[in-house]
């Protein structure tokens, strides 16, 4: 399913272009739209944290689909011509991993502070808390498995590509 609307858009945007170079700068184009709508996700995400009341603040969060969703479709579609790269966290732009945490950091702040986390009047310390420990824990823990994760699964994609060349 991913595979015919991926060759799809991509001829799509193939075809708009005169030659191959421009092709090729089309598709870095979107690379760099792609790290773009995930900022602007954070961006969104911290804002609507602070201005959605109460504990709807929590749904802010679900503009980070958005970006993980298309990621996803991308990567699946990529996998059926090569595999997977190798994501290295500490080779991400500083300023992209910078910003992308401040972001995240905003909203978590505003969806504690606006949902309260329990409290009726004011915020709930062990709830904040938690959440807190809960999102660093967990974005430590992503950032550790990242490196291996992505790589066990490259080596997978390319036993699978030989695997089906030889056919």
């Amino acid at each position: 399913m991913f595979k015919r609307y991926g060759d799809t858009v991509v001829n799509y945007v193939d075809g708009t272009a005169t030659d191959e170079f421009e092709a090729a700068v089309y598709h870095k184009a979107n690379t760099v739209g792609m790290i773009t709508s995930l900022l602007a996700a954070a961006a969104i995400g911290a804002v609507l944290a602070w201005v959605l009341p109460s504990r709807e603040s929590i749904l802010s969060a679900l503009v980070f689909l958005i970006p993980a969703v298309s990621s996803a479709v991308g990567t699946t579609w990529m996998r059926n011509y090569v595999a997977s790269p190798i994501i290295r966290l500490r080779d991400m732009p500083r300023t992209v991993v910078v910003t992308y945490s401040v972001l995240c950091a905003i909203g978590l702040v505003g969806i504690i502070v606006a949902g309260g986390f329990g409290q009726s009047d004011g915020v709930d310390s062990a709830g904040a808390s938690g959440a807190v420990i809960g999102a660093v824990v967990g974005a430590l823990t992503a950032g550790a498995l990242t490196y291996s994760t992505t790589k066990r699964r490259r080596r997978r994609d390319l036993e699978r590509l030989d695997a089906q060349a030889e056919d």
